[in-house]
């Protein structure tokens, strides 16, 4: 399980490192292998990245926080 601020995490490194604008929901995912919290070491993995639908005032608070 991943909180919020690990979510608006992957959320800011997936827009500055993927250049993708994705969602909450959409960035769980990435937020588990950012965190630590699905160990991918040694692994080969496949996540799905989905959604843009993020309100512009909260996604310029994420970017402007991370």
């Amino acid at each position: 399980m991943v909180n919020d601020e690990e979510v608006r995490q992957a959320m800011a490194f997936a827009f500055r490192n993927l250049k993708l604008v994705v969602e909450p929901g959409g960035a769980v995912c990435l937020a588990a292998l950012l965190s630590g919290h699905f160990d991918a070491v040694g692994k080969t993995v496949a996540i799905t990245l989905s959604g843009g639908n993020v309100d512009p005032t909260f996604f310029a608070e994420v970017l402007a926080a991370g």
